[in-house]
Parts: C-alpha cells; structure tokens; sequence
C-alpha cells in the first residue's frame, strides 16, 4: 500500500445473522433429557380419530405422511414450524426501528413442551430499520437451502436415545405462523383489495363502501334453498352466488404459474416501489421462495391464519362499536351514509336537523348509563393470580371508555366477559349474537378439539356471519371478522390452534429484547445474548443439585403437588 493513501473500510449495508439450523436438532438428540421427548409424536399421539391434542393428531400431518411415507415411518425426522414477525427493539416507541427474528419449533416433542421458550430455535435475524417486505425471500435465502439439505441428503446424528447409535436425521417444514401483514411477505398472496383472503382466493366476498373495503354477504355460504338468500334486510339484494370454490394445491400452482418473476428490491426495470399486476395474477405478489422446497406445493396447510390477533381485532371492533369509541367504532357517519346507498335500515340513516347532520342512536351501541354499567363491570371483576391482567386500569377514569388492552386482555374478554356483561345492556337478539361468537372462540381454543364440534362450529359460524350483517353496517366487516369462517377448518388440518398461535412467538420477542445492551448495535446485542442463553440452557440440563430454569418452584409454590392445574388457555 502506497505512503499517504488512507485506508477504507467497506462497510455493508445490511447484516443478516444466520444461526443453522442442523446442530441444534442434533443438539436435541445428543443428551438423553430431550432424546426421548423426540419420539413423543409417535408414542403421544391421539388414538380417537375425533380427538386432537397435538398437530399430530392433525388431517395436515396424516396428510403429509401419506404422501412421503418413507420419511414418516422413521419416527426420528423432525417436524417444523416457523414464525416470523417485527419487533423494535428499543424501549422508546418514538423510534421508527423493526427487527424481524425468524423462529423454529419443533413438533416431535410433547404439546407441553412444544412452545416452551427453551425449546424455541432462532434461526435469523433480519435487520432493521426498515420491515424486508416483499424482499423477505432474500433474507430467508440460507435457512432454504438448508431446510432443502436436510430433506434430500440428512445429516449423521447420534441418538443418546438409543444406545447413542448414529441415524441420518432429515427434517420438513410443516407450516408458518404469522400475523397476517407478515403472512403477506411469506406467501405471496396480498392481504388487501376485494380478494384479500387466502382461503376464497379470488371468490372472497367483498364490497366497495365509502372509503374501504367491506367483506360483507356471507349469505353464499348458506344452503341455496335458505330464506335469508331472498331476504332483502342484508344489503337489499337477493343472494344468488354460490359459495365460493375450494382452491386445491393443483389450482394454486396454476396460478403461480401466471405470476411474473421480479427483481427484490427498487429494481428500475419493474417501476420501482410498486408494479401494477396483470389481471391472471389475481393477489399473487411473488411465488414464494418455500416453494423451492421439494414438498411444499403438496401441503394442505402452508401458511397458518393467527387466531390470536384475529380474536384481537374482533374484541376491538366489537367493544369500540358497542362502547361508541370515537377513536375504534365502525359505526361512523360514512357507515350510516352506506346503509342510506344501500337502501336499508332507514331508522338508522343521517339526518338533518336545521343546521347539524344528527346520527340516530343504535341499538347496537350502549347508552350512556349503560356504558358505565360495562366499564363498573370490568373494573369489579377479580381473576385468579396469573389468569389475566389487571383490567381494572383500562378502564378510563370517568368509566366512560376501556383503553390500551393487550391481546391476551382481549382474549379475556372475549372469553369471560363480554359474553356477561353485555346481556342485560343491548337487546337479546345482539346480545345472544355476540355470545354464539364468544363461545365459538372458547370452544377453538380448548386444549383437546373435537373434530365433529369444529364441523359444526363451520356451519354455525356462517349463521353467526349473517346475524351479524343484520346488525352491524357492512363497514364493521373488516378481513379478520371473515377470517373466522376458515378457523374451524384450520384447526381440523393443524390440531389444537395454542400449537401454531402466535402467543408464544410473541412473548419470545420480549426474550430477545431484553438482550439489547448496545442501543448503537441492537443487532449484534440480540445475537451474543442469545448464543450465550443457549449454551446455559443446554448445560443447566445437567445441573440437578442447583436451581435452574428447568426445575426452579412456581412463584407461587406451597409445596403442595396438585393433582389439577389452571390453564389461562
């Protein structure tokens, strides 16, 4: 190097963290505390038909196994899931920053350990600031190519199972998990615009109002000799479409065929940011990167719809609309105004007096005094230690509005307490509505599902659907109000929904934050903490006559062993 000549640092632009795959499932099967727990999936699982506790249990699974029977007869290839979503790392909201982790469980061991932070693998850790959006598949490049590796070829593993004898280990991914913007980036299949659900595909029912899409008119669904087809109280029309069309893998893969391949990135030959899309491509984005992996176009359930924040944004909805929230309601002017274009529910429409626009009350929203009854309500109710949060502070001061909840406080409320505390304060036509919908959700969310109550529930959901277009204006029926007719039909594919939700993803993030030392490197913080914590966890497996994550007392721990736990699930 010449005197005088400064020297230069090439610095990349981005930085992606790559933790493989293979040496932490070899990990599983190389100490004898989690060598037999690997083979649970085969010993555990249902022998009812019509009872599922574990995906295994699972028409997805069965599935999967049918059609790779020589993968399925060893009971040592392991089954994966993946979740992915974005996260700031910083204490501070202000701060425009989202890290996304792509994180692995495995599905051989027993439902009770299954979602156990411990037993959660980063694989990835995207970079911020920005989301990776449509680029993600360039980001999920290298956990790809080994998910195909260890498909094809496997990897030499010593079971300390079994006389600590070598096996070739092979793996598949069964599924995603994700909410559903993430979703999106990962399937390929846009979740905005009038054939925003997955499921219809390009028959989703939808409807233009004023200002957004509606996915409102689920009387398709109904039998074609139903009375409500005829019935003009919905949208004052006669339904006469059929429901909409099942989409197997052969469908979905003539689609793709139609998608054109694009350059990641702000490429200039593909219009920048954005690239208008044909007519034939339907939703489709892109065709996503896991159908690069051998078996993935044949698996019934690919991408999970997240039941978590789906009952969230329903519990919002619902409580924003009843409580008349100014700031979450859907019965706004422009709702009333599309009843009015609609032709229906005159006692509901605007109207002016002298110089005001007045909005006549309805009967689905709480009056004043009875506003204050619910919020009193919420306030009073005590839940057992460790059940719920403490809702008492959400609700305002002057018991007026119920603010800030989290998505378990809304699956509380779904679950336990609107289904009370609205029968006495709207009419029971709404108040008997709302409580079919509760019920449903308690009955998905049970740790053991019965496949012929989920087949009901189906049914039962689509007339749930109607009753509720019969009350609310179709601006309240957002995407995620018409996601909940396919949660049935999911939970019969993937098992019991606490196994593929997002709960335990989220609160592992909250893991990964805690490890942010160096606010100047949160990337880099989040990878040395987490590298060091699987290490401890693996070595305080053996450490029996100390107190470690493994066998540390519950908090509140009397010594006494109960033959019954409480489930907040």
């Amino acid at each position: 190097m010449q005197a005088g000549r400064r020297t230069s640092k090439n610095v990349p632009h981005k930085v992606l963290r790559y933790f493989p795959l293979a040496p932490r499932l070899k990990r599983l099967f190389a100490t004898s505390k989690t060598a037999k727990l690997m083979r649970w999936h085969q010993a555990g699982k249902s022998t009812d038909d019509n009872v599922m506790r574990h995906p295994v249990d699972g028409r997805a699974w069965k599935d999967f196994d049918r059609k790779h029977p020589v993968f399925a007869d060893d009971v040592t290839n392991v089954r994966l899931g993946l979740a992915a979503d974005g996260f700031n790392p910083f204490n501070n909201m202000s701060i425009s920053y989202s890290m996304w982790p792509v994180v692995l469980t495995t599905y051989n061991l027993p439902p009770w350990l299954c979602m156990k932070p411990e037993y959660l693998m980063l694989s990835l850790l995207i970079p911020g600031p920005q989301s990776p959006g449509k680029d993600m598949d360039v980001f999920l490049r290298p956990l790809i190519e080994e998910l195909k590796e260890l498909w094809e070829n496997g990897i030499d593993t010593r079971d300390a199972g079994n006389d600590r004898k070598v096996f070739k280990m092979r793996a598949a991914l069964l599924w995603t998990v994700n909410d559903f913007p993430a979703r999106s980036s990962l399937s390929g299949w846009s979740g905005q615009g009038y054939k925003a659900c997955p499921t219809c595909n390009e028959d989703t029912p939808s409807m233009r109002v004023i200002g957004k899409t509606a996915y409102f008119g689920h009387r398709r669904f109904l039998p074609s000799t139903h009375r409500w087809r005829s019935n003009l109280d919905f949208d004052g029309r006669t339904e006469r479409k059929r429901p909409p069309c099942r989409f197997n893998s052969v469908d979905i893969m003539d689609q793709l065929r139609c998608v054109k391949t694009t350059i990641p990135g702000k490429h200039p030959n593909y219009g920048g940011v954005k690239r208008k899309r044909g007519d034939d491509e339907l939703n489709w984005k892109k065709k996503s990167i896991f159908y690069e992996l051998p078996y993935w176009a044949e698996i019934e359930l690919k991408h999970n719809l997240d039941v978590m924040h789906i009952e969230k944004n329903i519990c919002d909805s619902l409580l924003g609309t009843l409580m008349g929230d100014p700031q979450k309601s859907k019965d706004t002017d422009n709702a009333r105004r599309d009843l009015q274009n609609l032709g229906i529910r005159s006692e509901l429409h605007l109207y002016e007096d002298g110089n005001k626009l007045m909005k006549p009350a309805a009967e689905y929203t709480f009056s004043e005094a009875n506003r204050r009854k619910f919020c009193r309500f919420v306030r009073s109710v005590k839940f057992p230690d460790g059940f719920a949060a403490n809702l008492s502070k959400n609700v305002a001061q002057n018991d007026s509005r119920i603010v800030g909840l989290k998505s378990h406080d809304c699956h509380v409320i779904m679950q336990r307490l609107l289904p009370v505390g609205c029968r006495s304060l709207v009419n029971k036509t709404i108040s008997s509505t709302i409580i079919e919908l509760c019920t449903f959700f308690n009955q998905l969310f049970a740790r053991t599902v019965n496949v012929t109550d989920m087949v009901k529930a189906q049914d039962q959901l689509v007339i749930i659907l109607c009753k509720l277009e019969r009350i609310f204006p179709p601006a309240f029926f957002d995407i995620m109000i018409h996601l909940v007719l396919h949660l049935p039909e999911e939970a019969i594919l993937g098992g019991p929904v606490y196994m593929w939700w997002m709960y335990p993803f989220e609160r592992y993030l909250k893991r990964l934050k805690d490890y942010v030392r160096n606010t100047a490197k949160p990337e880099g913080s989040i990878s040395e903490g987490y590298v060091v914590d699987e290490a401890l966890t693996f070595c305080s497996r053996y450490f029996d006559d100390i107190e470690t994550r493994f066998n540390w007392p519950d908090r509140n721990d009397d010594g006494i062993h109960q033959t019954r736990r409480l489930f907040v699930f």
